[in-house]
């Protein structure tokens, strides 16, 4: 079935991809999966839920979404420094 699948999308990628920038080689089926799970880390959605809707196992997931991914991580270095008191070299307090 993922082959079927598969060959779809590629036929659909030959006859609109262009436009696009995307080559049939470009996506399967498989992609699919990882880019809607990096979709629903993006949206803040629980890793657990995500796991249990893609059928991951473990941390498998993780594996292949981008956890770097701008909305992410956007908020994190505020949130470091709001928790505590650091000294930044060179000794200079904030």
């Amino acid at each position: 079935m993922t082959m079927v699948l598969t060959k779809q999308l590629r036929l659909t990628v030959t006859t609109m991809g262009a436009s696009y920038g995307i080559l049939p080689n470009d996506i399967s089926i498989r992609s699919l999966r990882s880019s809607g799970a990096m979709a629903l880390l993006c949206a803040r959605v629980d890793t657990n839920t995500i796991r249990l809707l893609s059928r991951w196992r473990l941390d498998e997931m993780l594996c292949y979404v981008h956890v770097q991914a701008f909305p992410l991580v956007t908020p994190l270095a505020s949130q470091m420094l709001r928790q505590g008191s650091y000294t930044l070299i060179p000794n200079t307090a904030l």
